[in-house]
């Protein structure tokens, strides 16, 4: 009896060993995100954006970047062997709405949220969203977006204070430009950036020959655009978005006013060539976020013959910061696994991570992107001149 009794508890000794080898195996042979937190289930994403209204134009293409990731991701098997649950909400124009819409999408506990890239939209829903402590990935244009000092939030985009500072410094410096007239949108994003392209321009002994506006709803413009030109300039800075820019380029061509055009990306954006001829975007140049149609990397080029494919809408700068920013949370959750803030603290940890036409660095202030780039249009063909830096990247 003793014999036996010695023998069965040998015999759990060593099933212990097996069953504890077993064990170590298996930890050793895990993927690294499973070492901390875990994703349980289906990983929920957030994302609100305008697809509605007139900031439509814009917001489409953030969804459009996220959800067609999303989707290849899905048919690849997901993140970390979990499917990818995006729950998106229309924003409209309203910031209001825009609120509105952040808090059903807190209800629902997301991992991670993307916002757009409409300033006031952003600023409402902030404090929202650091309250529940959520990583919050945006594209919105005001420079003070990342000043707020919410460690919850990153931009993926090129802001409006870059731009305000590079966009006069290539007309002046490259161009050779020394009277130019400024228009912009009459809100926080164009009124912003038209005061922060007077700054640089008086740092570099320029000054604005005329400063106008005009509503966004508004689809007159001649009336400042006669200003500018009746006031001798040289050139005009345009700074809007795409659907109220395709009319100040449409009515200058009316008008015959054939002054050197720089602006943001929307003089040179897809969707706003569309809505001119050849002869009024010709020649206009542009300073923003990477335009994919320009690239000349085959598998750029079929991305966004894909992406045409898919939502009938070419891919735009918007799209191509969304997409590279759902690869980088793939990327954050594969290695630290669904914890909020392990996922934050790499994401602003993030130094040259190449996306599909430029790297990302996280700074200080939790802004990701630093290269952006010039373009001209040919006819209505946007051509890449080239690409300039923030000043430190």
């Amino acid at each position: 009896m003793l014999s036996r009794r010695l023998l069965s508890v040998s015999s759990l000794s060593r099933l212990s060993s097996v069953l504890l080898l077993s064990v170590a195996v298996t930890n050793v042979s895990a993927p690294a995100f499973a070492q901390g937190a875990t994703c349980a289930g289906p990983i929920t994403i957030g994302l609100t954006t305008p697809t509605t209204g007139n900031l439509a134009l814009l917001g489409i293409q953030a969804k459009n970047g996220v959800e067609f990731a999303v989707e290849e991701m899905n048919k690849a098997g997901g993140i970390a062997g979990q499917q990818i649950n995006l729950l998106a909400e229309d924003t409209g124009a309203s910031s209001t709405d825009a609120l509105n819409a952040m808090n059903r999408i807190i209800e629902q506990k997301p991992l991670v949220v993307f916002g757009s890239m409409i300033s006031p939209h952003v600023f409402t829903q902030t404090p929202n969203v650091a309250k529940a402590e959520i990583p919050f990935l945006v594209a919105a244009t005001n420079a003070k977006v990342t000043q707020q000092n919410v460690p919850w939030l990153l931009r993926i985009h090129a802001h409006d204070g870059q731009l305000a500072d590079l966009i006069p410094r290539y007309l002046v410096n490259d161009l050779k430009k020394k009277a130019p007239g400024i228009i912009a949108v009459a809100d926080d994003y164009g009124l912003g950036a038209s005061k922060g392209i007077q700054e640089t321009l008086a740092g570099l002994n320029v000054k604005a020959v005329a400063v106008t506006s005009y509503a966004p709803s508004d689809k007159d413009m001649t009336a400042q655009l006669l200003q500018i030109k009746d006031a001798g300039a040289d050139s005009i800075i345009l700074f809007g978005r795409p659907a109220d820019v395709a009319v100040v380029m449409k009515q200058m061509d009316e008008l015959g006013i054939t002054l050197t055009l720089i602006g943001n990306s929307s003089t040179v954006a897809q969707t706003t060539l569309a809505n001119l001829s050849a002869q009024a975007a010709n020649g206009a140049y542009a300073i923003g976020g990477m335009i994919p149609q320009t690239s000349t990397d085959p598998k750029v080029l079929d991305w966004a013959s894909r992406v045409m494919a898919r939502y009938k809408v070419p891919a735009d700068n918007f799209t191509v910061a969304y997409y590279d920013a759902m690869q980088l949370l793939k990327q954050t959750i594969e290695k630290v696994g669904c914890d909020k803030t392990a996922i934050r603290n790499s994401l602003q940890a993030t130094k040259d991570w190449k996306g599909m036409l430029i790297s990302y660095v996280a700074d200080a202030r939790g802004d990701l992107a630093h290269t952006l780039g010039i373009y001209k249009n040919d006819g209505k063909t946007p051509k890449l001149v080239g690409t300039i830096k923030e000043p430190g990247f």
